[in-house]
């Protein structure tokens, strides 16, 4: 599972927010935690990492957002002491780590749906399958069927669709479709708070500690 601490120390050290009731303090809690969550929801949208700059791009060449899903998953839970935010789901929250931290991670058709979405095999054949079929052989009838040549990335990407291109590599490989396999994610971090991000919420939480006393 994966999860951020809301950072409030700048604060509590500016202000004694424990003369808050209880309640008010939680709401106050929550707040700041779900101003983090948004935070974390716009890197996603905007497929940035906490460092400010674009995710490496995939490995296959689509251009589809990656994690476009997690978003919605992101939940703030709040104690009496401090926020955070989080995933409930815990192979939602496996997948987000992995991403986060980059590291080698073991998949699954299910584990990839919830990730990425359902793979649109009726779409263009991938970059990195028009690779694998070339390294694995294939090859198309020349013009009038006058023999038999290798043809182009390009092409393959343009004639084949992803399914198709699954399918014929398989066959060329003469195996089975996977029911898991693993990939090594480079960092694609978006959950935290940068030092910006730390100096607002201190503003916020001061400015609502004040309304709500």
């Amino acid at each position: 599972m994966i999860s951020t601490r809301i950072n409030v120390d700048k604060a509590l050290a500016q202000l004694d927010l424990l003369a808050l009731d209880p309640r008010k303090k939680r709401r106050l809690l929550r707040g700041a935690g779900r101003k983090v969550r948004k935070q974390s929801r716009q890197r996603l949208r905007e497929q940035k990492g906490l460092n400010g700059r674009k995710w490496q791009a995939r490995s296959s060449g689509r251009k589809v957002k990656m994690l476009r899903r997690l978003g919605r998953h992101l939940q703030v839970h709040t104690s009496s002491e401090n926020a955070q935010v989080t995933f409930a789901n815990k192979r939602v929250g496996q997948v987000a780590r992995a991403h986060q931290e980059g590291v080698t991670q073991r998949m699954d058709a299910a584990t990839a749906k919830q990730a990425y979405g359902k793979p649109d095999y009726k779409g263009g054949a991938s970059k990195s399958q028009a690779k694998a079929l070339l390294e694995n052989g294939y090859k198309i009838r020349r013009n009038k069927g006058k023999g038999w040549k290798r043809p182009s990335q390009r092409w393959i990407r343009e004639n084949l669709t992803l399914g198709q291109a699954g399918l014929i590599l398989r066959i060329l490989r003469d195996s089975q479709a996977k029911k898991d396999w693993q990939i090594k994610l480079p960092q694609r971090s978006f959950l935290g708070q940068t030092e910006q991000e730390q100096i607002e919420l201190s503003t916020f939480m001061l400015t609502e500690a004040v309304r709500l006393s």
